[in-house]
């Protein structure tokens, strides 16, 4: 069998617009908006295109396809000092992105027409693949960690329970898996005796879904607990221009010292006297050199002191003839210093960016045992990391405190799936963007957008103790049972090529 299917010209220019164009709608934009349900729409469309042509011509124009959606969609996404290098970063990284998100469907044009007797086995090609390789991805390679692959996790709050068990792979896995489902059913006429198997089953597993959410969210798996009042402290811009974390990397500033400690004082001692007992500001609060270092950290262990607080600060060190350190420092209200870490996942590569102005903190995440339960620290990037925040959730963090400084300008709550993963709550006050505080179920317990705020101060009331879940304990099990399957259809592909379709009709 060479094809799935046949149509005419017109009817796959068609797909092609319509599928293409949903893609530019699913990501981060600074030219269209994102629409949550393009994600589900788009791969459908895109599955229909590529198996209605000849393999060649399907793998060339879907190739083709997610380059200019890719490319259209990200266009100045991302803003570098230096034009010339913007304009190289942005389309390369495009260009690879597009080839991340062409893989699966290329795997799928080639595999799934030897395995069309069986229906619902030739209907997990694509999922597995899509799922496989997205894993693989997060792992290494230049969209390590889930970001890129976020565009996946939208849905009702009740179905992102599903994260507690498989992480983001259940949700790029069941779309994947729709779209894989809904083409069968088309290929076939939506012949309800030739496509039952898989709509049942993908039936099955989606209400397994809905009811694992609804009892999870219930007052009966998680009744109400204690909390303790937080405060997110964003420094806002004081000439209304945020400072771009390129012109950081590139000139190095120091911040001047007795007026921004000045601020962190000031907006700490409002924080405790608004109720606040936790503190903590954002990624960069303040950026010393060497010499400056010990001073520093002596006047933060006298704030938390003083206002008998535990203080959550972050601070950059800048070193002349080495790389220096992203740190987040946890002192509680006697002055002394709990934790102290060095951010690991900085953002960059070689040169450029973090790395090449900071050095890379230990693998580990550090905990704290508190009056207000266990307390984790991490920073900005380090929560795209799903494999590293698992930490946490294997030391039942309760409380996880993520300061970041984002650039472009974060519009929502980033990296929220993690809690939900872990079981803890997370507090992120973020510069240049949107800060937020939610519990262990993913509910936004108190945000703000650092454009719409006049003292830079969010407060929320936080419970003191997280649940466990049970991706905490399996991890990616999904991620690598989708790569062995994708290796598995590949391997009984290639040792039956001669002999026809695999599988039994169903």
């Amino acid at each position: 069998m060479k094809q799935l299917h046949q149509t005419g010209r017109a009817a796959s220019l068609v797909l092609f617009t319509l599928g293409f164009g949903f893609f530019l709608f699913t990501r981060r934009s600074e030219i269209v908006p994102t629409i949550p349900l393009a994600i589900i729409i788009a791969p459908i469309l895109v599955l229909r295109f590529s198996r209605t042509l000849p393999p060649a011509r399907a793998i060339v124009y879907t190739l083709i396809g997610f380059i200019l959606s890719m490319n259209i969609s990200l266009w100045g996404l991302f803003d570098i000092r230096d034009q010339s290098l913007n304009m190289v970063f942005n389309v390369v990284r495009s260009t690879l992105l597009a080839v991340l998100y062409f893989l699966p469907y290329m795997i799928d044009r080639l595999l799934t027409p030897r395995f069309a007797a069986n229906g619902f086995l030739s209907t997990l090609i694509f999922p597995a693949a899509v799922t496989g390789l997205f894993f693989l991805s997060s792992l290494e390679g230049p969209f390590d960690g889930t970001v890129a692959k976020t565009i996946y996790g939208y849905g009702p709050l009740m179905f992102q329970q599903l994260n507690s068990i498989v992480g983001l792979w259940g949700f790029i896995f069941l779309y994947s898996w729709l779209a894989s489902i809904l083409n069968h059913a088309w290929e076939n006429g939506f012949e309800w005796k030739t496509t039952k198997r898989p709509a049942w089953a993908f039936i099955l597993v989606i209400a397994f879904v809905a009811l694992f959410g609804a009892y999870k969210m219930s007052p009966l798996a998680a009744p109400e607990r204690e909390t303790v009042r937080i405060a997110a402290v964003v420094l806002l811009p004081q000439d209304g221009r945020p400072v771009s974390m390129d012109e950081i990397f590139e000139t190095r500033p120091v911040s001047p010292f007795a007026e921004t400690l000045s601020r962190i004082e000031t907006a700490t001692r409002t924080a405790a006297q608004n109720g606040a007992r936790i503190v903590s500001f954002q990624e960069y609060a303040m950026t010393v050199d060497r010499a400056g270092e010990a001073r520093l950290r002596s006047e933060f262990q006298r704030i938390a002191r003083e206002s008998n607080i535990l203080l959550s600060i972050t601070f950059a060190i800048f070193a002349d003839e080495e790389k220096g350190e992203n740190k987040h420092l946890l002192i509680d209200g006697s002055g002394v210093v709990r934790a102290d870490y060095t951010k690991r996942y900085l953002l960059g590569f070689g040169d450029l960016g973090e790395t090449g102005v900071f050095v890379k903190g230990p693998e580990i995440i550090q905990t704290v045992d508190t009056p207000y339960g266990t307390i984790g620290l991490s920073i900005c990037r380090d929560m795209n990391f799903q494999t590293y925040i698992r930490q946490a959730g294997r030391a039942d963090v309760d409380i996880m405190l993520s300061p970041s400084y984002d650039f472009p300008k974060s519009t929502g709550p980033d990296y929220y799936q993690r809690a939900i993963e872990n079981g803890f709550s997370l507090v992120r006050p973020t510069y240049n963007g949107f800060s937020y505080a939610e519990d262990f179920n993913g509910r936004i317990l108190a945000s703000m957008d650092s454009d719409e705020t006049t003292d830079g101060i969010m407060y929320a009331e936080v419970p003191t103790r997280g649940v466990r879940t049970i991706y905490s304990v399996i991890g990616d099990l999904l991620g690598w049972l989708s790569v062995l399957g994708t290796l598995g259809f590949i391997v009984v592909a290639v040792l039956f090529r001669r002999g026809g379709s695999i599988g039994q009709a169903t």
